[in-house]
């Protein structure tokens, strides 16, 4: 491995503790929803290409423009909206006005809702509620998903 690549594999890491995934999978899951090219994304995005093509890489770490993050969650927030364009065009013309402190981020640990659905959901259940949901509300599922393997982890350490 190469130091390129072991630098981009531990900014990525931190775009996971950041951002809940990777920002290429969120990236990639809006350019397919909206039947987009990246650097439409981009525009949308107000972000320059290259700046894209960066976090999209690993090469770069955050999204250093609040506004441009919350772009971004408006459009995740709004996948499978019956008129595309409408959306993207709404989003690309909003100001959203928020602070570093208020972005909000993925899950990436077991919170107090994680905990509570393994322990009172069965994880059967939970499996089936996923399989639903599919890639429809992908930050939902991660979470049910969370559930499931905490759910499942306990009923192992029972047996």
């Amino acid at each position: 491995m190469c130091q390129d690549d072991s630098v981009s594999s531990e900014n990525i890491d931190q775009q996971i503790q950041l951002y809940g995934q990777p920002l290429s999978e969120r990236f990639g899951n809006v350019v397919a929803a909206y039947r987009i090219t990246q650097r439409r994304l981009a525009e949308v995005l107000g972000l320059s290409a290259p700046m894209l093509s960066q976090l999209i890489s690993g090469r770069r770490i955050k999204i250093g423009n609040p506004a441009v993050y919350e772009r971004l969650v408006m459009l995740e927030d709004s996948v499978g909206a019956q008129d595309i364009e409408a959306v993207l065009r709404r989003v690309e013309a909003a100001q959203p006005v928020l602070s570093t402190t208020q972005i909000r981020t993925g899950i990436s640990t077991e919170t107090d809702a994680v905990t509570a659905l393994a322990t009172v959901v069965p994880s059967g259940e939970l499996e089936r509620a996923l399989i639903m949901l599919g890639e429809h509300t992908p930050v939902l599922s991660k979470v049910l998903s969370m559930a499931e393997d905490m759910s499942r982890r306990t009923r192992d350490a029972q047996d």
